[in-house]
């Protein structure tokens, strides 16, 4: 049996693509004390320099666009309320949604309870650079988790509940708990979202 021999050049060639092809280790991550988790779904803080610096917190006055974004005065991104997915206001022919509007609707006279003042604790950017937060209005003696009401009231059900907060492990549980509940007792929109209407 014949070996078959090649040039030196060949050689050499072959073993520059070979390590050229080859995966190099990954860069370590450089951390700050400002850095945030990103998601999925959540870019970094970089890609959304328009908004400014997220602050951890934030309270004031709000308004509710649709059923789950509120503007807020003084912060330039809008708020998105963290866990939580309600009806789009309006549908492809941006054209009003009879669900969508009842979901802001609800939104809208939960904020009224306190005069649209509210607390939200701010957890990260989303792909729209909206602040995902989670907020509670004071509403007398008590506080208002306002996630967990829209969900409560059949406007809202969970959304992301898989993403916690480190603040409060507890709430993906809540809400989901609160959503079984409202799908439970057909509240809200659960008739029409399960087809019986």
């Amino acid at each position: 049996m014949k070996t078959r021999t090649f040039p030196l050049a060949f050689l050499l060639v072959a073993a520059v693509a070979a390590t050229s092809n080859a995966k190099s280790p990954p860069k370590p991550a450089t951390e700050t004390a400002a850095a945030r988790p990103t998601t999925p779904d959540a870019p970094p803080a970089s890609e959304c320099p328009a908004m400014g610096a997220l602050s951890d917190a934030w309270s004031g006055v709000a308004y509710a666009i649709d059923g789950v974004t509120l503007s807020a005065v003084g912060l330039k991104p809008n708020i998105r309320l963290w866990g939580i997915q309600a009806p789009e206001l309006r549908d492809d022919a941006r054209q009003e949604t009879t669900a969508g509007m009842r979901a802001r609707a609800t939104l809208e006279d939960l904020l009224s309870k306190s005069d649209h003042k509210l607390k939200c604790r701010i957890t990260r950017f989303n792909h729209q650079c909206q602040a995902v937060a989670h907020c509670v209005i004071d509403a007398g003696a008590d506080s208002i988790d306002v996630g967990g009401a829209m969900i409560a009231s059949g406007m809202a059900y969970g959304f992301s509940l898989d993403q916690t907060m480190p603040w409060e492990p507890k709430a993906s549980q809540r809400y989901a708990d609160a959503e079984f509940d409202a799908r439970k007792q057909r509240r809200g929109l659960w008739s029409v979202w399960l087809g019986e209407k």
